[in-house]
């Protein structure tokens, strides 16, 4: 059974807006699902640095399907990368994970 990530929000003194962001060192494994939080935006930052290989997958399905390990899983149009890479996702994805060969890490902001 998947354990749910979620985002941590910050705010600014004498700001309205939030800022929702996610960062994680990934070892030779999967992650656990990384739940996008419901945006008024139309995207949201993903920054992967590779050990050997990483790569992002996103998700559609629902909370249910993914905790409980029936979900689809995607993999981003980059496919594995070895080189450190940014990109923007659809906001509107239910999770994000990150598949990892070494040590990688990702940070994804909204």
């Amino acid at each position: 059974m998947a354990t749910l990530q979620e985002m941590r929000s910050e705010t600014l003194p004498h700001r309205t807006d939030v800022r929702w962001f996610h960062s994680e060192t990934v070892t030779d494994a999967t992650s656990e699902p990384l739940v996008l939080p419901a945006l008024d935006r139309d995207s949201a930052g993903v920054a992967v640095t590779p050990g050997t290989s990483a790569r992002v997958e996103y998700s559609l399905s629902s909370y249910a399907d993914i905790e409980g390990d029936t979900a689809t899983w995607h993999e981003w149009p980059h496919g594995d990368i070895a080189d450190a890479l940014s990109d923007a996702v659809d906001a509107r994805v239910t999770a994000l994970r990150l598949v990892s060969t070494g040590v990688s890490g990702w940070e994804v902001t909204a």
